[in-house]
């Protein structure tokens, strides 16, 4: 990357969060956020007023790369993005979260249903996609007007039902709000929303890109050490014709991040990225499984634990309905030219 602050790169903090989710592999999750901010991982994009390193959004990339490039069972992207986001309105609670005394989330689908009721807001409804719910204190939730809220998990009315989807590692649970009264300091305002699922989207494919990387390393392996009739799999053309394609896609993906982190850089260039690594990213792990046959479907080759992850990414950040706001803005500047040709 080529964003520096006071002669620091983001790349160097890749070397330390490999090291942090290795350390973490085995502990529960409670154990994991004390190992991550004693790194300074956690509030890496926060300030320093909440015991954060004040640092762009691009040194929080080849953390969270890193991260899922180890499979890390901790909702690091969620944690670094909530620190972040309460530092001027809820100070102290953004310091228990980054300094992990505290947890926290984010449901990416959904919507709750606000009424104000004297000092309180009346929250009700159903939200999902809520990493590690179940394993939290506060789960933030997107609220009518692109606003949000932070929610305790122990608050009346908070239900949080068993874990389901593809990611074993960061199970992810729908939250149901029964009438929850949440104080009106904990309502964030309008436009939150947004510029958090904005942010969310260049870390998301920070997330794919780790995983992409990985699996493609795998498949590197696996292709250069398996034998058969006497060669090695890379001995085969096709084989490594689709290697050779895997390595463009992922240079495409650290491109568009790139990309999108420069100055010009906005919240189109930041979806163009996302959609770049879901698109990529699912290519390269198919891929992946594909050269390692019935193996990479086991859990010791963990090629296709990387593909539930890369799965799940997508949907949180709903690249389908991305792709189809993409379509109707370029039919939509398209088509004036297109008639006045005519």
């Amino acid at each position: 990357m080529m964003i520096m602050a006071e002669g620091l790169q983001p790349d160097e903090f890749a070397a330390t969060a490999a090291r942090a989710v290795t350390a973490c592999a085995g502990l529960a999750v409670r154990e994991q956020a004390q190992n991550l901010a004693g790194d300074g991982l956690l509030g890496v994009i926060a300030d320093e007023e909440v015991g954060g390193l004040a640092l762009p959004l691009g040194f929080a990339v080849p953390v969270i790369a890193a991260a899922h490039a180890g499979l890390l069972g901790f909702p690091l992207l969620e944690t670094i993005l909530v620190g972040r986001l309460l530092q001027s309105s809820l100070t102290r609670l953004a310091a228990a979260i980054v300094s992990g005394e505290k947890l926290a989330t984010i449901a990416w689908q959904g919507e709750a249903l606000a009424e104000r009721e004297g000092g309180l807001q009346v929250l009700s409804g159903t939200v999902a996609r809520a990493a590690c719910a179940a394993k939290v204190d506060y789960i933030l939730v997107r609220m009518n007007a692109g606003t949000a809220a932070l929610i305790p998990t122990d608050a009346e009315g908070v239900v949080v039902e068993e874990a389901a989807g593809l990611d074993l590692t960061v199970p992810e649970h729908v939250v149901r709000l029964q009438k929850v009264e949440v104080p009106i300091g904990s309502v964030l305002p309008a436009g939150t929303w947004d510029l958090l699922n904005s942010d969310a989207n260049v870390l998301r494919a920070a997330a794919i890109l780790g995983s992409a990387e990985a699996c493609l390393a795998l498949a590197q392996e696996h292709a250069s050490t398996r034998r058969q009739f006497g060669h090695a799999l890379s001995y085969n053309q096709a084989i490594r014709h689709a290697l050779a394609r895997q390595k463009l896609g992922l240079e495409s993906i650290r491109h568009a991040i790139t990309r999108c982190l420069s100055e010009g850089g906005g919240p189109v260039q930041r979806d163009a990225a996302f959609l770049a690594a879901a698109t990529y990213g699912s290519s390269i792990s198919e891929g992946a499984l594909q050269i390692h046959g019935g193996m990479g479907f086991t859990w010791d080759v963990p090629v296709h634990r990387h593909l539930r992850r890369i799965r799940t990414l997508q949907a949180q950040g709903d690249a389908s309905g991305l792709i189809s706001t993409f379509g109707r803005r370029y039919v939509s500047e398209v088509a004036p030219f297109a008639e006045a040709e005519a």
